[in-house]
């Protein structure tokens, strides 16, 4: 009697992981759209060759243009923010 209450067990276990892993393999996109957004977002990256990329970051409304290689990350430039007023007659 206590093997089946083990296996039982094990299995109601098991069955609680799956569920799990199923809920949140099925909603995954929108729990990182609520509980992902942080200050530091990823605008773009392009890839110079031999292990170097130039990559477009944005935190808190500043943009960074940062060179990434094997020998670490540096600061380009800071690139302003851009007014979004119209200038016109």
């Amino acid at each position: 009697m206590s093997n089946l209450t083990s296996l039982l067990s094990a299995f109601i276990v098991l069955g609680g992981l799956v569920a799990a892993a199923v809920f949140l393999r099925s909603y995954r996109d929108r729990l990182n759209r609520h509980f992902g957004q942080g200050p530091i977002q990823l605008k773009g990256s392009v890839h110079l060759g031999d292990g170097s990329r130039l990559v477009l970051v944005e935190i808190d409304g500043t943009r960074l243009a940062c060179g990434v290689g094997r020998n670490g990350v540096g600061a380009i430039e800071i690139i302003p923010q851009r007014s979004t007023e119209m200038v016109g007659p």
